[in-house]
């Protein structure tokens, strides 16, 4: 008898996960803020419309410091509007505000400044990056390309 009271509160979070699931993203990126820098993270996309989306995600960046590996927790938001993206990511060391394109959210191409926040500036100045996002096929992550 227990197992059909489970059972109805078990199918809402199946569904639910796999909503999640197929609006999200994996990337992995490769940036230049005063230094060499490797990202891997999650994305998660807000909005269907190429006209308007939210773009969020928290994501792991690896640089050298110091002759040491730095492993520093990252969290960005970005705004996408008919293939432009307007957007800022936040670490402990650095906020940076940026602006670039999206190639149907497949690929970012963009630039920004970091703000150093931390008395150790590991990343100041401009910086600019690419980052490839890798969704599973029946995502909706992607924009579909419009042929008229």
């Amino acid at each position: 008898m227990k197992k059909y009271f489970i059972l109805p509160l078990l199918l809402p979070a199946i569904f639910l996960k796999a909503q999640l699931l197929e609006k999200t993203a994996l990337n992995v990126s490769y940036r230049y803020t005063g230094r060499n820098v490797l990202q891997a993270g999650l994305e998660y996309r807000f909005g269907n419309s190429y006209d308007g989306s939210i773009i969020l995600g928290p994501s792991l960046l690896y640089t050298r410091v110091n002759d040491t590996d730095k492993f520093i927790p990252e969290m960005n938001i970005n705004l996408l509007r008919a293939g432009l993206l307007i957007g800022v990511s936040g670490n402990p060391y650095s906020l940076e505000p940026r602006i670039g394109v999206s190639l149907f959210n497949a690929i970012f191409l963009n630039t920004g400044y970091a703000f150093p926040i931390y008395k150790e500036k590991y990343f100041k100045g401009v910086t600019f990056g690419i980052q490839l996002n890798i969704a599973p096929k029946y995502s909706k992550f992607y924009d579909k390309m419009k042929i008229m």
